[in-house]
C-alpha cells in the first residue's frame, strides 16, 4: 500500500498537468477533472501528515487554494446543467424567458472561465506547482505510512463525518450538509485507493460513500444554483421565480429522503465499532 500510495500520488499530479495543458478538451470538463484530481490528492496526503519532512502542510493548502479558485468557475457550468433538467421538465415559464435566461447562464460560464482561466493564465500556477511537488517527490527519500498510520487517518476521516452527521437531519442548513460531503469525500478518495487492502469491506464502503457524495453533492449544487437564481439577474418575474424555485425545493427534498436512509446504514457502526474494525484489518494489536 505504502508504494502503491506514491505511484497513485504521482499518477494524480500526471492528471493535473495533462488536463491543465490539453487544447482539445473543454475548459469545463478540464476544470472539472483537475479539482476533482486535487481533491483525490489532498485525501491521499492526509497519510503523509506524520511525515511533514517528506510532504509539507504547504502543499495541503496550496491544493486547497486552488480547489477554491476553481470552484465558482465550476458552480456556474453546473447552475447551467441544473437549469436545462428544471425547464426540460414543464412548461414553468414562457420558453423565450427560458432562453434568454439560458443565454445569460452561459454569458456567465464564459466570461468566468475567460477573466479567471484562460485570459489570466490561471492554469500555470497550478502547471507550476505540479512541476515543483513532482520534482520533491523524485529528490525525496519517501518514508511510507505504516499499517497504523493507515488505520489512524481512515478512523480520523469516519469521525469527522460522523460526528457532523451526529447533528444532520432533512432540514438541516445546506452549508452542514455541504460540510458532511466534504469529510466524506475526503473518506471516499481514502477508502477507495485502500479498498483492495481488504475488497469485502473497503470496496462495500466505498460504493457507499460514492452513492452518498453524489446525493450530498446534488443538495449543494441545487443551493448554489438556487442562491444564484435569487440575485435577480435572469429576467424572471417574481411569480416566475417562486415557480422554479418550488421546483428546485420539491427537488431537493426528494434527494434528501433518498440520502438520510444511505447515511443511516453507512453510519450504523460507532467510530469505536469501525475503529475495531479497521484495526483488525490492519493487524493493529489491541492496547
Amino acid at each position: 500500500a505504502g508504494k502503491r500510495l506514491i505511484e497513485t500520488i504521482t499518477k494524480q499530479l500526471e492528471r493535473v498537468d495533462y488536463f491543465s495543458s490539453a487544447e482539445n478538451i473543454s475548459p469545463n470538463v478540464a476544470l472539472h477533472e483537475i479539482r476533482k484530481t486535487f481533491k483525490r490528492l489532498r485525501a491521499l496526503l492526509k497519510f503523509y501528515s506524520d511525515f511533514p519532512d517528506e510532504f509539507s502542510p504547504d502543499f495541503a493548502k496550496q491544493i486547497k487554494f486552488f480547489g477554491r479558485a476553481l470552484t465558482h468557475m465550476r458552480e456556474t457550468y453546473v447552475n447551467i446543467q441544473i437549469f436545462e433538467r428544471i425547464s426540460a421538465s414543464g412548461n414553468l415559464v414562457p420558453e423565450r424567458k427560458i432562453r434568454a435566461a439560458r443565454e445569460k447562464l452561459n454569458e456567465k460560464n464564459r466570461e468566468v472561465i475567460e477573466q479567471g482561466f484562460l485570459a489570466a493564465e490561471g492554469y500555470l500556477p497550478i502547471q507550476k506547482f505540479v512541476i515543483s511537488l513532482s520534482e520533491q517527490m523524485e529528490n525525496m527519500g519517501m518514508e511510507i505510512p505504516s499499517q497504523h498510520q493507515f488505520a489512524n487517518h481512515l478512523q480520523q476521516s469516519y469521525n469527522q463525518a460522523f460526528a457532523i452527521y451526529q447533528f444532520l437531519t432533512v432540514q438541516s442548513d445546506p452549508e452542514l450538509v455541504h460540510e458532511l460531503r466534504k469529510k466524506m469525500k475526503q473518506l471516499y478518495y481514502q477508502s477507495d485507493f485502500i479498498r483492495y487492502i481488504h475488497p469485502r469491506f473497503f470496496k462495500l464502503k466505498t460504493w457507499q460513500l460514492n452513492n452518498i457524495t453524489e446525493h450530498l453533492g446534488e443538495d449543494h449544487d441545487m443551493f448554489i444554483f438556487l442562491t444564484d437564481l435569487q440575485s435577480g439577474n435572469y429576467g424572471f418575474s417574481d411569480d416566475e421565480l417562486e415557480i422554479i424555485e418550488n421546483k428546485i425545493q420539491h427537488l431537493r427534498e426528494l434527494n434528501r429522503m433518498k440520502l438520510f436512509p444511505k447515511l443511516k446504514q453507512f453510519f450504523a457502526d460507532a467510530p469505536e465499532v469501525f475503529k475495531q474494525k479497521t484495526d483488525t484489518i490492519f493487524k493493529i494489536p489491541v492496547v
